[in-house]
């Protein structure tokens, strides 16, 4: 498997978290209205914790937007600098690695 299909898969797994956003946000105004519908008049003391139950879901919709778009959009790592870091302890691997000099018989 390359990359780029990787990818595709990695964001459309990311964007389920979209459609369970969606599925949230339906939950909070069914939820609301069928308890408004049942007491009108505790409606008005409970509008507050509908909007925050309305941002806490598209909040994590938001969040799954994000995460899918960058794993389409992001550039891939840069393996480079590890390369470099290896190359430079390979260089400085042998000069530890030497044994102390033995000490003069006498």
């Amino acid at each position: 498997m390359n990359l780029a299909s990787a990818q595709v898969i990695g964001a459309g797994l990311a964007a389920i978290g979209i459609g369970v956003s969606a599925a949230g946000v339906g939950n909070v105004f069914a939820s609301f209205l069928e308890g408004a519908l049942r007491n009108p008049s505790a409606a008005d003391g409970q509008q507050g914790r509908l909007f925050i139950g309305f941002a806490a879901a598209e909040l994590l919709g938001l969040i799954a937007f994000a995460v899918a778009m960058m794993i389409l959009y992001a550039p891939p790592a840069d393996e480079s600098v590890e390369v470099v870091a290896v190359e430079a302890a390979a260089v400085d691997a042998p000069a530890a690695m030497e044994a102390p000099e033995a000490a003069p018989a006498e």
